[in-house]
């Protein structure tokens, strides 16, 4: 065969590389596969044109292997709690792992450029955008030098501060970073929020934290204030008078905003429930000032000792709010039933009401469970005996019939059965957490779900009769199959034997589990894994149903004071009843910015629930309590406390007995030697060893498996 060119040679070599891109060749493996004959030095030449092309890599001395040249890619960095963290592509669904020292001083939330170094790992590049630049943290003095260790759990940075600035230690403060050329991540200090430890203060550094406002201008004010005048005659006059209706309000105790008010009215046999929500979107005028406020909050904000409101007062406690014997402003919907508690006629329409009765939670329940007008002092708002008319304690008695009966059918067609006992702390005029209480959803709670349930569901199912109009929907998917999977696992360990590999009877049989440890130890526990298994609940224009509750369409009407996505979906429905053919292009987006603005209130919720447990437990060093082990990891394991459920850590070396080492797929620790184990739902005896409240971490001495 003629000679061929060494460019032609260089090719046909590197084609060998490419077919097996992690096989080493030397020179001599390359001569043997050529189809002609070349000399050995044309081969060498060849291989030694590929290496300056940076086609190919010598990795010891006569030995290469295919150089990939690593195509730049970009996503946004989601950090862990550990320091490492993953890159998530919208168009791509498997996230990227990134280990902490391949991070490049990323933050959580950035815009990064990366390369793969291998199939299921990455190193990030460059940092394209940051996501936010004010970071919360404590100040500290070390070696003369100002630091502030921010407080987050994602970013655990140690700002430097080279301002000349006098301040004191364990402050908490907001810097304003500035760059990261050094060791550590230069900032200045942008405000003093006061010193750590002191709940007001604590409560304000975790909504600097989320960048969640929680003052208004006084220009949102004083527009707020002024939009009183539209309640008036000729606007009353337009709607469907329902004000001498039975009508009742049941919430909270310490509720100040009033979504939903409940009417009750008997005809010839029939029965007409009234489900009459605040007609927001009557005052909060498309695209004003306040209206884009707030849509830029998107949620009222539910902390342990305040409520951040999506609405000025004047509005959301008063002006929209359904107190009672004032008339006021609904959106309503009216569902006739017959005596079989089936719905038979039904009306949505704006509508004025006038409250007969507030009401809480705790004396609509004695009302249920006595059937009896006296409401004793020990369960009273006011904190004296008084009467109820008998009107509204028929009302209430009837609708618990109904709800009841709604309830069943629901569960029947499969909605989940989640009753999780949550924790309520018990403040004092500081705000100081001294003391718990664990909250049960009962009859009076489960009574209010099912009637706005009935008005979600039923305004969803008018949205998707019209065609070519976009509406927004509150969607919930199925659960991930790997989560189901690992689920199915840990119960396992617990002695459940439940599988959840069918779509088809997977609400059953999550149902069936929930059920089977309704009144067991490990029911907290279990409910909070089933819960973790589960897609995330939120708002798109493209329904697919709520997996959840088992509705094939599902919105959210019912608390336009406090979720601006109610707010847009009664501004749709009166399109709808009003033949309008206005049109908004871009429900999708608004969808996905709500939903982002609803995660990132439940994380403030729970901080402030963190911090709280952390301040309560603060108090309560060397006290022993019995607790189960909720949680498992490398490091160590997690208890919750059965009392407050406040929960703590141990580290692994900490345990006593033994050397105890996280086995990760029975998902236990167990000892080294004397093979003792600790699973999830164990029963331990812990003392308190101590408090972190920068990292908001309580840390418990285990004493005895129980």
């Amino acid at each position: 065969m003629k000679k061929k060119d060494n460019n032609l040679l260089s090719n046909h070599l590197l084609s060998f590389f490419k077919k097996s891109p992690k096989k080493k060749y030397n020179y001599r493996q390359l001569l043997s596969q050529l189809p002609y004959q070349v000399k050995n030095n044309e081969v060498k030449e060849a291989l030694f044109l590929l290496e300056q092309r940076k086609k190919i890599k010598q990795i010891n001395p006569g030995s290469y292997i295919l150089n990939k040249t690593n195509k730049t890619l970009e996503g946004f960095l989601d950090k862990t709690n550990n320091g490492s963290g993953y890159i998530v592509r919208k168009e791509v669904e498997k996230d990227v792992y990134v280990s902490e020292k391949n991070m490049l001083n990323a933050f959580d939330g950035d815009l990064v450029q990366f390369v793969m170094i291998s199939n299921r790992e990455a190193k990030i590049i460059n940092i394209k955008k940051r996501k936010k630049i004010n970071f919360v943290g404590v100040t500290k003095i070390i070696s003369n030098k100002l630091f502030v260790s921010t407080t987050g759990k994602k970013d655990k940075v140690d700002f430097i501060i080279n301002e000349q600035k006098t301040i004191k230690e364990n402050q908490l403060v907001v810097v304003g970073f500035l760059n990261w050329n050094n060791q550590y991540p230069e900032a200045k200090i942008i405000k003093i929020i006061g010193e750590q430890g002191l709940v007001d203060n604590e409560i304000h550094a975790i909504l600097q934290e989320y960048n969640l406002p929680y003052e208004f201008s006084n220009d949102l004010i004083k527009e707020a204030e002024s939009l009183k005048k539209l309640q008036n005659k000729e606007e009353t006059k337009k709607r469907k008078d329902l004000r001498d209706i039975n009508t009742i309000t049941i919430d909270p105790d310490d509720a100040k905003d009033f979504d939903d008010a409940i009417s009750v009215e008997i005809k010839q046999n029939k029965i007409e429930i009234g489900i009459h929500i605040a007609d927001v979107s009557h005052f909060l005028t498309k695209d004003s000032i306040l209206d884009k406020e707030a849509y830029k909050r998107g949620t009222s904000v539910y902390l342990v000792d305040r409520v951040v409101p999506m609405l000025p007062e004047s509005l959301s406690n008063n002006l929209c709010s359904l107190r009672p014997k004032e008339d006021k402003y609904t959106f309503s919907a009216l569902f006739t039933f017959n005596k079989k508690f089936q719905i038979e006629e039904q009306w949505f329409g704006k509508a004025v009401i006038n409250s007969n009765q507030r009401l809480s939670y705790n004396e609509a329940q004695y009302i249920i469970e006595n059937n009896t007008v006296i409401i004793p002092k020990e369960v009273s708002l006011s904190r004296e005996m008084h009467h109820i008319e008998k009107e509204i304690k028929d009302s209430i008695i009837l609708l618990n019939k109904i709800a009841t009966d709604l309830r069943a059918k629901r569960i029947n067609k499969g909605s989940i059965l989640f009753n999780k006992k949550e924790v309520k702390f018990i403040l004092n005029n500081e705000k100081e957490p001294i003391d718990t209480i664990v909250k049960e959803s009962k009859a009076s709670n489960k009574l209010v779900e099912e009637f706005m349930l009935l008005a979600n569901k039923k305004v969803a199912e008018i949205f998707l009769k019209q065609k070519n109009k976009k509406n927004i929907y509150r969607i919930h998917d199925h659960p991930d199959e790997e989560k189901l999977i690992a689920l199915e696992r840990i119960i396992k360990n617990l002695g459940y034997k439940n599988r959840f590999e069918s779509y088809k009877n997977l609400h059953q049989n999550i149902n069936d589990l929930l059920k089977k440890v309704e009144k067991t130890p490990e029911k907290n526990l279990i409910d909070t894994l089933v819960i973790r298994s589960m897609s995330k609940a939120k708002y798109s224009s493209q329904n697919i149903g709520h997996f959840g509750l088992s509705f094939e369409k599902y919105t959210h009407f019912t608390s336009p004071i406090r979720r601006y996505p109610d707010v847009i979906v009664h501004r749709n429905l009166e399109n709808i009843l009003n033949n309008s053919q206005k049109q908004n292009k871009n429900l999708e987006d608004q969808c996905l910015y709500l939903s982002s603005r609803e995660e990132l209130s439940t994380k403030a919720e729970r901080s402030s629930i963190k911090f709280m447990q952390v301040k309560y437990m603060s108090s309560k060093i060397n006290k022993k309590y019995t607790g189960v082990v909720s949680g498992i990891m490398e490091r160590g394991v997690f208890i919750e406390i059965k009392k407050n459920k406040c929960e703590g850590f141990i580290k692994a070396k900490d345990i006593p007995g033994d050397y105890f080492v996280f086995k990760e797929k029975e998902f236990l620790m167990m000892g080294r030697n004397t093979k003792e184990e600790y699973r999830l739902g164990d029963e331990v005896l812990v003392k308190v060893k101590g408090v972190n409240e920068n990292k908001k971490q309580i840390d418990f001495l285990l004493l005895e498996k129980l």
